[in-house]
């Protein structure tokens, strides 16, 4: 498409349409890939509930499972985005790399690949071992309810749990290719040089060829996904009669748009630690994956309940639990930690992790205080030094100004409030389990009446003071949850890599 005129395609789709002169090509390109985009689901209103989700997984034959990232968590490998993550470590090890996702760049890589293989000693495939997420698709595929699972992750662990029904969207540790000769290798052939932090080169290719380096056969920027994604949601949208994405944000194309081009009257369910606002769901079961494939694989039952590493059924709540005391729901934190997390985690990973990074980005964040914390902010609107005392309409402005500098960083997230056995149902549709990043925004303890898309992100000085509501709670937590994930990104400037999610 180099060298395409965005403005003669836009002038063949809408002959009609006047276009203006002063839009530049990037905003033409968008336009022509939201025409292109099919059209957005609506959920189903007949379906609802965690017994519904039973029902289907029990009747369905033709299930189409699209996994992320999340889906391997709780397998101990190395995270992206936190201060200590992989990008945060590259950043000191290679200055020079313009920004994190250059790693995955095929242009950066031609010219210099260290980054990414630094990366790739830290997931190649067999230091880890597949997560409960992965044995339960495992099983969809050995009862033969499994049309296929669509993956972003390059980790190789559905391979390793014994799926066979797989399409690996963004390509795979589990080959490698040369960029001159096209010569494919096992990941075993490479992975010496891979730990030995050496560039693997071409074994066919002369010494002296440039670029011929094994690179291993994932999705770079700059490089079309396999041919075979393609070919196989050709046949599979026509099929489908469930889907089921866990694990997975959903904003990299084409893969996120999976869910609108499947029927729209196939069931559609969420296992995610957050919502997903710009897709409609039948059924949310918002937490911790494992944690919700373990109560699913309970009430399926059979070859199922096998699978389960917790033997405890959870019990359901409809109201939503009061904020605690942090010493309160500290303790509990303790008591709620899954038997499954640290132990497991140590026991599936084989390799020693890797050396924390140097607190380089907290010095960075703490240097200038005053420009990094809310705290900092809300403490110089409560000064009253030399400012004569405040009329009512001022103090309320500082009062609204105050809840907008409150971070909802700072808050705690509706699951930390739930027993050790419980998980919140709230209706129609959402269920909140331990470990769901879904945040109230109308609690007493810290309220915020920012963030909302319509009013630009600006405060509301009628929201301040209002009392709990439920009705209030449902249309502004996925507010809350941008705001979360805004603060979060801004903080950290990194950005997850194409192949992950």
């Amino acid at each position: 498409m180099r060298g395409t005129d965005p403005r003669a395609i836009l002038k063949d789709l809408l002959p009609e349409t006047d276009l203006p002169a002063d839009l530049d090509d990037m905003t033409l390109w968008q336009i022509i890939i939201n025409i292109s985009e099919p059209p957005k689901r609506k959920k189903r209103k007949d379906i609802n509930t965690l017994e519904d989700v039973v029902r289907l997984l029990n009747e369905r034959k033709k299930i189409l499972v699209l996994t992320g990232a999340g889906v391997s968590v709780s397998c101990g490998i190395p995270d992206f985005r936190s201060r200590d993550g992989i990008y945060a470590r590259l950043a000191v090890d290679f200055p020079d790399l313009p920004d994190p996702q250059a790693m995955f760049d095929i242009d950066y890589f031609r010219r210099d690949p260290r980054p990414f293989f630094k990366f790739a000693k830290e997931i190649y495939p067999g230091q880890f071992q597949p997560s409960p997420c992965h044995r339960f698709i495992s099983m969809l595929d050995k009862k033969g309810r499994l049309l296929r699972n669509y993956t972003q992750n390059i980790d190789t662990l559905e391979q390793a749990a014994g799926i066979q029904k797989i399409i690996q969207c963004h390509g795979s540790f589990a080959t490698a290719s040369c960029l001159v000769c096209k010569h494919k290798v096992d990941c075993e052939a490479i992975r010496e040089d891979i730990f030995n932090q050496v560039v693997p080169h071409c074994p066919r290719c002369p010494s002296d060829v440039p670029y011929a380096i094994m690179k291993p056969d994932i999705v770079f920027f700059g490089e079309n996904l396999p041919e075979l994604f393609h070919r196989a949601m050709k046949q599979d949208k026509d099929e489908v009669d469930l889907l089921i994405v866990i694990g997975s944000s959903l904003k990299v194309r084409p893969v996120a748009l999976i869910p609108s081009s499947v029927p729209h009257d196939v069931p559609q369910v969420l296992i995610n630690r957050e919502p997903l606002p710009h897709l409609h769901f039948d059924v949310e079961l918002l937490g911790d994956c494992d944690v919700i494939v373990n109560e699913l694989c309970h009430r399926l039952g059979g070859d199922f309940e096998q699978l389960c590493f917790s033997s405890s059924r959870l019990s359901e709540i409809t109201e939503k639990p009061s904020a605690r005391s942090p010493s309160t729901r500290a303790s509990e934190d303790t008591s709620l930690s899954p038997e499954k997390e640290e132990p497991q985690t140590a026991a599936r990973r084989t390799s020693p992790p890797p050396e924390p990074l140097a607190e380089t980005n907290t010095d960075r964040l703490d240097s200038n205080p005053k420009e990094h914390s809310p705290k900092t902010a809300t403490e110089a609107l409560d000064s009253t030094d030399d400012v004569k005392e405040e009329e009512p309409a001022d103090r309320h402005r500082v009062e609204v100004r105050r809840r907008c500098w409150r971070s909802p960083i700072c808050q705690s997230p509706i699951s930390k409030r739930l027993g050790a056995s419980q998980y919140l149902f709230r209706a129609p549709n959402r269920y909140i389990f331990h470990g769901a990043e879904v945040y109230s925004s109308s609690e007493d303890e810290s309220s915020s009446s920012c963030g909302s898309d319509s009013d630009g992100s600006r405060c509301s000085a009628d929201a301040v003071g209002n009392e709990d509501s439920d009705v209030e709670e449902e249309n502004t937590e996925t507010v809350q949850e941008h705001e979360h994930k805004r603060l979060h990104t801004d903080c950290t400037a990194e950005t997850d890599p194409p192949t992950t999610q």
